[in-house]
């Protein structure tokens, strides 16, 4: 079983700013679209998964929300010509035969990593289509993350976080609640970086053996923790700690992939998607009644 889970927020944002303003020709944008039909067309080539599921955001997290009144505060209101295409992209992950996976008042990434835990239990690899840092806690040997690059695609492994980022991915968690998040609007340990809170982490094996050695320590920086800061760092743990025990909305068994290509048609037609419209109904001349299931193409 091979389990590709795509963090969709961060997939739309991404093709829309990666295409160029396309619309139909009755002006209604459809950039994204056709980014996501193009990058979800090849990643499917690329990893050939068993099952598959496209990870949407319905809030905040009550939890951080209340921690950090600012949690992602910092974020920019979604442009307007992507927001007129989300609800079509629903209609695009079902012609592609991806299911959409969603729980009330949760953010995609723990749904993600709930998805995660429970796929490993069952023996399954986890491929996570996502940029963001939290995930990287979740890399295992049962668990990458997919990266294109210009050669094709990359699996981002155990050894390579380590070596980038100084620890292993069960220890990013303890390293961002020292050095923070600007991304999620975290913030961390003034004067404290990447290399200083890696390099401390190795000595002292976790972050708890940290703040409790903390005032014996032989580095004065990390001696003049204030109480302040102890509480923002245990603060900030909670806070960029994935959650693994959400309820599933769909079942993982019902997550194998099951592309509609009459759907496909019928949406590229609709967005003047003219090649690859063409495409879709060539399969599905060619396949009626047994679809491809990852058609070739560059789109």
């Amino acid at each position: 079983m091979r389990l590709l889970l795509v963090d969709g927020s961060y997939y739309a944002y991404r093709s829309f700013y990666a295409m160029p303003a396309l619309q139909t020709s009755e002006g209604k944008p459809t950039n994204a679209l056709y980014g996501l039909t193009v990058v979800l067309r090849r990643m499917l080539a690329d990893l050939r998964p068993t099952l598959a599921g496209w990870a949407m955001d319905d809030g905040l997290c009550a939890e951080r929300v209340a921690l950090c009144p600012e949690y992602k505060a910092n974020r920019p209101e979604m442009p307007k010509a992507l927001s007129a295409q989300l609800d079509q992209v629903e209609e695009l992950m079902a012609a592609l035969g991806i299911p959409v996976l969603r729980v009330a008042r949760e953010e995609a990434d723990d749904v993600m990593a709930s998805y995660t835990a429970f796929a490993v239990r069952q023996g399954g690899e986890v491929i996570l289509a996502t940029s963001d840092k939290d995930m990287m806690s979740l890399v295992s040997p049962r668990v990458s993350i997919y990266r294109k690059n210009e050669k094709g695609f990359h699996l981002l492994t155990e050894p390579e976080i380590t070596e980038k980022w100084g620890v292993p991915p069960a220890q990013i968690p303890d390293l961002l609640a020292l050095i923070g998040d600007s991304t999620d609007n975290i913030a961390g340990i003034a004067g404290v970086g990447r290399i200083t809170a890696a390099e401390w982490l190795r000595h002292y094996g976790s972050l708890e053996e940290l703040l409790r050695e903390a005032p014996q320590a032989a580095s004065a920086k990390l001696r003049q923790l204030t109480e302040v800061q102890r509480e923002r760092i245990l603060r900030n743990r909670r806070m960029v700690g994935l959650r693994t025990d959400l309820p599933l909305p769909v079942p993982l068994d019902a997550l194998a992939i099951r592309p509609d290509l009459a759907k496909q048609a019928e949406l590229f037609h609709r967005w003047e998607f003219r090649k690859l419209a063409k495409e879709a109904e060539k399969a599905l001349a060619a396949e009626r009644g047994q679809p491809e299931l990852f058609p070739k193409s560059d789109a």
